[in-house]
């Protein structure tokens, strides 16, 4: 409640300073000085107590912060290929050992399934491996009309794990 500007507890508060004409009660005075603060809080954000204004601006920093912790993980974290190697050993038995038998690769040698060539064609992750098989390439043929996608995963996570353990 304001009139010209002022508020009427402010006014109550310039009366304190007035012994006087405030009849000296203490249990006054105090009821006084707390509608001075709770004016002085109104003054600052009419509509919302002091507490409720810091719980909103914690609020906020803490959405902030989570949102930024979320896009950097997801920003700089692969996707999770789901594949089983138990699974892609036998799709890969079934289609991909007639060139690729024992991590060879009967067409081009220098290509081989193993780890360090794997690594050297920039061929040594899961996404490539699948990128490769679904689509073919060189004289690979494209196995994405053939195969399902789970089943090309499983063959890219059984090729990383026969690569790590050297195609024993």
């Amino acid at each position: 409640m304001r009139e010209g500007g002022k508020s009427k507890s402010l006014s109550l508060t310039l009366e304190i300073q007035n012994p006087k004409t405030f009849k000296g009660s203490l249990t006054a005075c105090r009821l006084t000085m707390a509608a001075a603060q709770l004016t002085i809080m109104e003054d600052i954000a009419p509509n919302k107590p002091l507490l409720q204004r810091e719980h909103d601006e914690m609020k906020k920093l803490i959405t902030v912060i989570l949102l930024g912790i979320a896009i950097f993980t997801f920003a700089f974290s692969s996707p999770a290929l789901a594949g089983d190697a138990a699974d892609g050993a036998k799709v890969f038995s079934a289609n991909c050992a007639s060139c690729h038998a024992g991590g060879k690769n009967l067409v081009n040698a220098a290509k081989s399934l193993k780890k360090a060539d794997l690594e050297k064609y920039d061929m040594y992750s899961a996404e490539a491996i699948i990128a490769q098989v679904t689509k073919g390439k060189g004289a690979m043929p494209a196995f994405g009309k053939r195969l399902k996608p789970n089943q090309i995963e499983d063959v890219a996570a059984y090729v990383l794990s026969q690569a790590d353990n050297g195609w024993k």
